[in-house]
């Protein structure tokens, strides 16, 4: 992108920050694994220089806690995309050990804790296999929340693979408003794009708009 197009998209697309909850990825604390470094990276891209800010939970309190925080109205418009990074299967997402019920949070637990609260908001499920139900319960979900879109991944996904196409997919939603149109067309930059569509698929990426 030119100076000239970085200053005219500057003026005419405000960034839009992400607030992301991030979940622990080995239970080890010998290796470290976190989304922070590609949320960093987006900082640092002209002209948007994303804002964001990163959270870690390992139980469900402190999970509930952070939702809690994004929804006040103050931090939604300063961060309107909700990124939840954490371990997944259909229709669950995983604290911690995925193994222990307390330790899992459904998508109809995920609705009721952001009912009524997500109006022009996108929410991102950064999780293996979350999105792979049926599209009548998304649409729901977008209903009772009145969240604008809400994406993810049908299938399970490498880590490192899912981040290279995250950077593409977080950067397509600052390119348009928090409208329907908007949302439209958010996503047809990330498919119709050669790389990003062709990893879409290859992921099993789905997104769905109210």
């Amino acid at each position: 992108m030119s100076r000239k197009a970085a200053k005219k998209r500057r003026q005419t697309v405000k960034p839009k920050g992400i607030f992301c909850i991030e979940g622990s990825w080995t239970g080890r604390i010998d290796k470290p694994m976190s989304v922070r470094p590609a949320l960093e990276l987006l900082g640092q891209w002209d002209p948007f220089n994303i804002p964001f800010s990163h959270r870690d939970v390992i139980t469900r309190a402190e999970f509930e806690v952070y939702l809690k925080k994004w929804c006040q109205v103050g931090n939604q418009k300063k961060y309107p995309i909700l990124y939840i990074a954490l371990h997944g299967d259909t229709d669950e997402l995983y604290l911690g050990d995925g193994r222990k019920s307390e330790n899992t949070v459904t998508l109809d637990e995920l609705e009721d804790m952001l009912s009524g609260q997500c109006h022009r908001r996108i929410i991102h499920l950064g999780s293996c296999g979350t999105m792979n139900v049926h599209g009548r319960r998304l649409n729901r979900f977008l209903r009772n929340t009145r969240a604008l879109a809400v994406c993810g991944y049908c299938e399970d996904v490498l880590w490192l693979d899912s981040m290279a196409f995250e950077l593409m997919v977080f950067g397509a939603m600052q390119l348009n408003s928090l409208t329907r149109p908007g949302a439209k067309a958010m996503s047809r930059r990330i498919f119709n794009k050669k790389k990003s569509g062709e990893m879409a698929r290859s992921l099993g990426f789905r997104m769905v708009i109210a």
